[in-house]
């Protein structure tokens, strides 16, 4: 039965858990994620000063860097159903690759 397989497990939809935070079982690329988006929060609260003297508002901009790596870690494209983080990755490295132009000899 060499290069058959049980499709049964490969169709779960069950997901792998990494780490569980705050409840949330979270996948290896999603603790990932998590902590870029942390990361930057506090490297930001280290640069940026607060803005006004209320304690939630004038903190609230340092959430922008944790929600951007959220939404990259959660959102999928619609068209590939891929992670977004991925296509955008794929669509730059698709730009940015080397060409190599082919052009037919003219005249003969």
């Amino acid at each position: 039965m060499w290069g058959q397989y049980h499709p049964i497990p490969y169709k779960s939809r069950i997901k792998e858990k990494f780490i569980t935070l705050f409840g949330i079982g979270l996948s290896f690329s999603q603790a990932v994620w998590w902590s870029i988006g942390g990361y930057l929060s506090a490297q930001m609260s280290k640069v940026i000063p607060r803005i006004g003297t209320d304690w939630l508002y004038s903190r609230i901009h340092y959430a922008i860097p944790f929600l951007i790596c959220m939404y990259l870690c959660y959102a999928k494209h619609t068209g590939t159903n891929l992670p977004v983080w991925k296509y955008y990755f794929f669509t730059i490295r698709l730009h940015l690759r080397q060409r190599t132009f082919l052009y037919k000899k003219g005249g003969s």
